[in-house]
């Protein structure tokens, strides 16, 4: 049981990673895709119908695949107000409760889109652009990044967990915050 465990979250880590950077690659493609547009638009006069559903497309990848990286990587934006004034032990069971509703609100989203996507894949619909794509590919990129964000949270839950029991937690915060960037101060004098 525990190697059929790993096997899945080996898995789940895999297609996580692989969809991450390939999420990055389409953000890029989609600029490259916009900046085209513009250039063949500004200097040859030619309007074409594709770029702007393109990079469309390739942005709602990148925003819902890359969820997933980025719980992953734990990178996800933190509102730790409440969070720093806890001791550690409630910190983490703080964080351990708050990815359970978030695992459960992915599952849900990722429950009710999967059969909207099945949807669109037997109407067989297309966009109403006169490129047409098919509307499968990008209904496809909201259930697929719900999943994954969901099974995301099963780890990083489970891993938590194991922590906590353990008694491996950080004892003191990690504040995100600007710690990198010097804000010159305003002088008295000048003022």
């Amino acid at each position: 049981m525990r190697r059929l465990g790993k096997a899945l979250a080996w898995g789940i880590e895999g297609l996580t990673h692989l969809t991450g950077w390939i999420a990055a690659l389409s953000l890029v493609a989609a600029a490259v895709i916009v900046t085209e547009g513009v250039v063949v638009r500004k200097i040859f006069g030619v309007s074409t119908i594709w770029q702007i559903e393109a990079s469309v497309f390739l942005l709602i990848f990148t925003v819902f695949s890359g969820s997933a990286f980025v719980q992953k990587n734990e990178h996800h934006l933190n509102v730790d107000l409440v969070v720093i004034h806890l001791s550690p032990k409630v910190r983490e069971i703080t964080l351990i409760v708050v990815s359970i509703l978030s695992c459960m609100i992915a599952a849900i989203l990722a429950w009710y889109a999967w059969p909207m996507w099945w949807e669109t894949v037997v109407r067989n619909d297309h966009s109403e652009s006169l490129w047409g794509p098919p509307l499968w590919i990008p209904y496809f990129f909201f259930p697929l990044g719900m999943t994954l964000l969901c099974f995301q949270y099963i780890l990083y839950i489970r891993n938590k967990i194991v922590a906590l029991r353990r008694g491996d937690y950080n004892e003191e915060m990690e504040l995100f915050e600007l710690r990198d960037i010097e804000i010159p101060k305003a002088d008295s004098d000048t003022q």
